[in-house]
């Protein structure tokens, strides 16, 4: 004769309560309701104790952690789920395209990580500002924001034209004035190198400027060598015309540890396409950032 343990015999009941009735699901047990976290864009505050020549930023991506948890990376703005009833640490982390390819997104060292405590709303949207600067510890090895009437502190090293100084509200982007490579007809270039030499540290750094163009330019890096009177500039990145001002950001510090120069000098390039008759390049707020 067949005998049941009466402790399995009462789970066995169970069971079968549980899978007559809709309302027990072991298997499948019920979802948490998100609560959706919208970010349109950062704010950007000042950090006194960092010399930047500008508070611009373009911060195109954020990634997200929720009580350390990886949430994702995405593109601002964005609306995420986060499967949560309760309070947690929310964690924003800054993004920047880097050397101007789309493909290349990275966190931004030097920019401070945003850190909030979470209160769900289950099924409700909440839009949420994070906020950014520049940690403490970042430093400016070189800057140039064009403050001094009628100096560039920038030097043609070939083309037929040079760097000028512009002071008028509609070419400059924020304080005095701007730089101005104007070109002026078919075949004009100019290729001009800062006056001012840097050092670049054994570590992460990035040449922040903000430009406005209607033609294409190039960025490079001279580096200067104890054995070599003159060397020549590497360019790093192309850029593509943009009828607004915009904020770009060129990783240096990769060419600086192959080059292993003593110093370095920062060089801009410019040439007037075929199919145009004039162009202008504009810059302004050049600053290499680092630790």
């Amino acid at each position: 004769m067949l005998h049941i343990n009466t402790k399995l015999k009462y789970s066995l009941s169970i069971l079968a309560l549980c899978y007559s009735l809709s309302g027990c699901n072991i298997i499948n047990p019920a979802e948490i309701t998100p609560t959706y976290l919208h970010i349109d864009s950062f704010t950007f505050l000042n950090n006194p104790a960092v010399r930047s020549v500008t508070l611009s930023n373009h911060i195109t991506n954020a990634w997200v952690y929720y009580d350390n948890r990886a949430m994702g990376a995405y593109d601002l703005p964005f609306t995420i789920p986060i499967p949560s009833t309760g309070h947690g640490k929310l964690e924003v982390y800054p993004a920047i395209i880097v050397n101007g390819r789309n493909e290349l997104v990275g966190k931004y060292d030097f920019y401070q990580i945003d850190t909030s405590t979470f209160t769900a709303q289950p099924g409700k949207t909440i839009t949420y500002v994070p906020k950014t600067g520049f940690y403490t510890y970042v430093k400016m090895n070189y800057t140039e924001s064009f403050e001094t009437p009628g100096v560039t502190n920038f030097s043609r090293i070939d083309g037929n034209t040079v760097m000028t100084n512009v002071a008028a509200d509609s070419l400059r982007f924020e304080g005095y004035g701007a730089g101005q490579i104007l070109l002026n007809a078919v075949g004009d270039s100019c290729t001009v190198m800062s006056d001012k030499t840097f050092e670049i540290p054994q570590n992460v750094a990035f040449i922040e400027l903000n430009y406005k163009s209607t033609v294409p330019f190039y960025l490079g890096i001279q580096a200067n060598l104890s054995n070599i009177i003159s060397s020549t500039p590497y360019f790093l990145a192309g850029i593509k015309p943009s009828d607004h001002w915009q904020k770009f950001y060129l990783n240096v510090s990769d060419f600086a540890i192959k080059a292993k120069g003593t110093s370095y000098n920062f060089v801009i390039k410019t040439v007037l396409d075929q199919n145009q008759t004039s162009g202008r390049l504009l810059l302004d707020n050049i600053q290499l950032v680092n630790y």
